[in-house]
Parts: C-alpha cells; structure tokens; sequence
C-alpha cells in the first residue's frame, strides 16, 4: 500500500468515529427532553381513551330493598316436578320410574327420603345431577322427591 492511502484510511477513521461521537451526543441530550414531553403525550392520550364513561352510584336504601326481592320464594315439589321432571317421570324415559307407579318406585322407597334426595341431587342413571333444575335449591330437590313419594298412595 502506498503511503498516501494509509493516510487517508486514517482521515476516514478519525472522521467516522468524530462523527459517531457527534451523533451520539445529539441523541443523549435531545432524547431526555423529547422524551419526556413524548411520555406526558402518551399517557394523556391513554387515560383520555381508558377513561370511564359513566358512574355507578348505588343507594343504600335500595341495595337492602334489592337484596330482599332478590330472594326467590321456595318453590313447592309439584311446580318443580311439573317445571323440571315430568318429561322423564310420566313417561319413564331411560328408566326413570314413572309417576304414582308403585311398581316402579318399589325398589327405591326401602332407600329413604334423605338417600333418594342425595341421588337426585348427585344425579343417578340417566338423570343428571339435580334433575336438570339448575337453580333448586337442596331443600326444594327433598320437597320434589317427597312430592314423588306422596304420588305412590
């Protein structure tokens, strides 16, 4: 190589790394300022999307009057059977024993209320669990059962 083009293979480096310092520099010392003013920017911007639409207030007096009607009257055995059980029962569908059958029921009644109201809570054979009544509560599954019961005298 010749003496000239080590030189300015020198002159290109000293200006390159001059130039990197430069460039650096710039970006330290505006990025801190811009950045700041960028971050007020965006989170303004999200908290005006984000923010609520409305309030919810709720009064006192009408929490404790809601909560009150809130509580559904027990249901008797029969308008349960009617609601829930009678497309199986008057039929006897997958086994199920039919309504005032004695003969159908003879095996179970030896069982129990409480033994007949667990199964038909924990579902047995064919029936699901609660007898599809979702919403019935244990007591008003013993008042269905009892109400099942009752039909066979």
């Amino acid at each position: 190589m010749s003496q000239g083009s080590k030189g300015s293979s020198k002159l290109m480096i000293i200006i390159w790394v001059l130039a990197m310092f430069f460039i650096g520099y710039k970006a330290l010392n505006s990025s801190s300022a811009e950045s700041s003013n960028s971050e007020t920017m965006i989170d303004s911007a999200l908290l005006e999307r984000i923010k609520p639409i409305g309030e919810v207030r709720i009064d006192s007096s009408m929490a404790a009057t809601s909560s009150e009607s809130s509580e559904k009257a027990e249901r008797s055995g029969e308008e349960i059977y009617k609601a829930n059980c009678q497309g199986c029962h008057s039929s006897g569908v997958m086994g199920a024993p039919k309504y005032a059958s004695l003969e159908d029921w003879a095996a179970r009644i030896d069982l129990g209320l409480e033994k007949l109201t667990l199964s038909a809570i924990a579902g047995k054979g064919g029936m699901p669990a609660r007898g599809t009544c979702m919403d019935c509560s244990d007591n008003e599954i013993k008042l269905t059962v009892q109400y099942l019961l009752d039909s066979l005298k």
